[in-house]
């Protein structure tokens, strides 16, 4: 399983989650809070926030669409 920092619409609005991955590249999970900066050092802190930029250039995923192919593909 990977993971990535994606924008994620919920009923309170827009907000970036670390995002997780099946093996086939489908969003099965996201953490239970939004993300947030942290770091020992100014350089940890940058490093994080050019990773969540990233996730700036990607599509927006709805909350209740992530895992919703997992979820299909087990009930087959």
């Amino acid at each position: 399983m990977s993971w990535k920092y994606r924008v994620v619409r919920n009923a309170d609005g827009l907000r970036i989650f670390d995002v997780y991955y099946s093996e086939a590249g489908e969003p099965i999970a996201t953490h239970v809070a939004p993300t947030y900066v942290y770091g020992e050092t100014v350089s940890d802190l940058y490093e994080q926030m050019l990773l969540m930029m990233e996730a700036l250039e990607q599509p927006v995923l709805d909350e209740a669409e992530i895992g919703r192919m997992k979820d299909l593909n087990e009930h087959e």
